[in-house]
Order: C-alpha cells, then structure tokens, then sequence
C-alpha cells in the first residue's frame, strides 16, 4: 500500500497552522523599521497598497510572510536576506501590519452615506 506524502504533509501543515499562536512581535519597532526599511514607498505607510501588494490589516500568516519576503520570486519586489532585515524585525513588521485597522466601509463615512 503507497501513502501519498503530499496530501499528509499537507494535512499535517494545515493543522499545526490552526494550533500555532501568532508570534509576539513590537508593532512600534515594526512601523520603525517598516518605515526604516523603505517598504512603505510600495506598500504605503498604512500596509493598504500601492504599487506594491495591499499589505494590511490582514497579512500573510507570519512563516509565509517571512518566505515571501527572503524569496520573493519574479514579483519584483527586492530580496531581503537576515543581513538586512532579521526575522525578529520580520515579525515586528508583521505585527505592526496586523494592528492596523481595515479602511472604514462607505456606509461609516458620512460624507459618502449621504
């Protein structure tokens, strides 16, 4: 009998990621470096998008975040290795994104509700 490894692996990834606590993280230092660091130039100062990809209020979980991040593929987003950004100030900008709230809806604006 062959057990197909990927479905398992897959099942077995989903489910520590349902038990997994969000990291601990310092959304002050994570604005800092967030801003520091530059990536508000294609994220906007916000997390919510620009020329980059809309970044917040509900990013990737944070173990994606951090992979996107050190290889982000063609997308032409620059390569940020441990020497230039550590995980620990991943996380801080992760938690950072994850504070800020969602852009209000029309109906809560009252200038467009009317």
């Amino acid at each position: 009998m062959k057990v197909k490894i990927l479905p398992v692996l897959a099942l077995w990834l989903g489910a520590c990621a349902v038990n997994a606590q969000a990291p601990a993280g310092n959304a002050e230092n994570g604005k800092r470096v967030f801003i520091k660091d530059g990536c508000y130039g294609c994220h906007g100062y916000d997390g919510h998008g620009g020329t980059g990809a809309r970044l917040a209020p509900k990013p990737l979980p944070t173990a994606a975040f951090i992979a996107y991040i050190r290889h982000p593929g063609p997308s032409g987003m620059p390569v940020f290795t441990p020497k230039v950004i550590s995980d620990v100030e991943l996380t801080d900008i992760w938690t950072y994104l994850k504070s800020i709230p969602d852009n209000p809806g029309v109906k809560d604006i009252p200038l467009l509700s009317q």
